[in-house]
């Protein structure tokens, strides 16, 4: 045979084993993990079916106020079109991604002005199962609503709290209010407007929220053992800000 054949023959062969190898690596790379999206934006379908577990949590939690506001928060930014941001936070609550939105409330009256703010992270978009709410207060004696808070968690204030919440089968709730650690919120100035936000009693914008905490409990509702979750540097979260009209 040609020595030209003979080459022609065993570039064939090697092309082939290439691309074999190639396709048998690229099969072996589609079952790794799946990359986490950076942002969540809920579809409508989304959104309905957190409306729905909200609703079965509330019923088997009656009079639990602090798990109504919590629900009630989260869809409430959801529902205003706000996306969800990654965030990587040291927690033992779960292992799964955890997703991040924000809603900065505030009432601005000329004797007096006042700002609550209150993230919320939670780890399904199906379904409410893990979440984190770390909230913070703060007022002022002028018509200047405050932008920023910093406090610590457990010192008699109640500047700052956080909460840990585990939903089970029939939801029930598994809850964890920290005793110590600490929170900080800064608010950057209010931009456009939120594209899904309708309300005569408010106006809706969209604001980036500068967010860092560290929150402990030493033990949860049941008996449950002790949980901690941390994010230890400023990260941005995505925030609905509430600018109420009063009179």
């Amino acid at each position: 045979m040609p020595s030209s054949n003979r080459f022609h023959r065993y570039a064939s062969h090697t092309l082939l084993l290439t691309i074999t190898l190639a396709v048998a690596c690229g099969g072996s790379d589609s079952t790794g993990p799946t990359p986490v999206a950076e942002t969540l934006e809920l579809s409508t379908a989304q959104v309905a079916s957190l409306d729905s577990t909200a609703q079965v949590i509330l019923q088997a939690n009656p009079g639990n106020s602090d798990l109504k506001s919590l629900v009630d928060s989260t869809l409430l930014v959801l529902t205003a079109g706000i996306q969800a941001k990654h965030i990587d936070v040291n927690t033992n609550l779960t292992t799964a991604p955890l997703y991040f939105v924000g809603i900065h409330r505030t009432v601005s009256r000329p004797f007096g002005s006042f700002s609550t703010w209150t993230i919320v992270g939670f780890d399904d978009p199906s379904h409410l199962a893990n979440l984190i709410e770390v909230s913070g207060f703060a007022h002022t004696t002028t018509v200047d609503v405050p932008m920023s808070v910093t406090g610590t968690i457990g010192d008699g204030t109640g500047i700052v709290n956080a909460m840990l919440l585990q939903v089970g089968a029939g939801g029930t709730v598994t809850q964890w209010r920290a005793g110590s650690g600490t929170a900080s919120f800064a608010s950057d100035a209010p931009g456009g407007a939120c594209p899904g936000f309708t309300n005569p009693t408010a106006v809706c914008s969209i604001e980036t929220l500068h967010v860092h905490f560290t929150a402990n409990a030493a033990s949860g509702s049941g008996g449950a053992g002790a949980r901690q979750a941390a994010v230890t540097t400023d990260v941005d979260v995505p925030t609905m800000r509430l600018n109420y009209l009063v009179p």
